[in-house]
């Protein structure tokens, strides 16, 4: 995708991604007809978004001119802008925000979409860092697919509403989770197993993904804490293990791959850090 593409994109993604976060995180009509336990997880999440996310699209957006990982980096961005603003659009009771999150939603869903499948890249591998990351990546997804489908399970044997509920009609998270997050997750990591191009290009994205949502989330349950909100320490340890670890798998992985713009090829051997 051209340059100015993606310029623009973050540009319109940056003023209301700010308008977003800042009214949720300032404005306390914002989440006034949600619940106590959603309204402080996305706080949480706006906070992260604010902070994290917008920063991470506009820096990264800066240097794709020259740099291919920052490529890379920037449709990870738009891979969490994508999740996050699904989940705001099909979860967050209907406010004045309403068009800001599917818009927000639009715009960096057709914005990765584009980037991924207009731009081709030559990529040498460190097979070593790839099978760890591969490996990171099968884990992820097996955990969180077993997580929320007990969860589901459970409900579905004891006849109650899964406690992650709340009074809303149905799971948005978790059918993400399952639906999307834990089939890209599963499919990456084949793809690096067998050495597949596809697998060196969508492991920087998902791993950036990953590695916001889950700042995401520990931001959410800091928020349920100062609001007194009782959350699950196990599902809070696991996203505190898997945000720590990918930021670790992430970093490694970046600087253990060399990738330029130009042709969809898998070279053999690595030849060191590239752009």
């Amino acid at each position: 995708m051209k340059i100015n593409k993606i310029h623009t994109l973050t540009a319109l993604i940056t003023l209301m991604g700010l308008f977003a976060t800042l009214s949720g995180l300032l404005d306390q009509n914002t989440y006034i007809n949600d619940s106590l336990s959603a309204t402080a997880q996305m706080m949480g999440q706006d906070l992260v978004t604010l902070t994290t996310g917008i920063p991470l699209i506009i820096i990264s957006a800066y240097l794709s001119r020259s740099s291919a990982k920052a490529r890379l980096l920037w449709m990870g961005g738009m891979f969490y802008f994508t999740y996050t603003y699904a989940s705001m659009a099909f979860l967050a009771s209907y406010n004045s925000l309403f068009l800001l999150y599917v818009g927000i939603l639009a715009l960096s869903l057709y914005g990765l979409m584009g980037e991924l499948f207009t731009t081709t890249y030559r990529v040498n591998v460190d097979d070593k860092k790839s099978g760890f990351t591969a490996i990171y990546l099968t884990l992820t997804g097996l955990m969180l697919a077993a997580m929320w489908i007990k969860m589901i399970t459970d409900s579905l044997i004891t006849g109650m509403a899964p406690g992650a509920l709340e009074g809303y009609t149905t799971l948005v998270i978790q059918a993400l989770d399952l639906g999307v997050v834990v089939p890209a997750a599963l499919l990456t990591s084949y793809f690096l197993l067998k050495r597949e191009v596809w697998g060196y290009v969508l492991a920087p994205v998902f791993l950036v993904k990953v590695s916001l949502l889950g700042t995401a989330i520990l931001s959410m349950v800091a928020f349920m804490a100062m609001e007194g909100v009782p959350f699950s320490w196990g599902q809070a340890g696991f996203f505190m293990v898997l945000t720590f670890t990918g930021l670790a798998v992430t970093g490694i992985f970046y600087r253990g791959m060399a990738i330029t713009s130009g042709r969809l090829t898998l070279d053999e051997g690595y030849a060191g850090n590239t752009g």
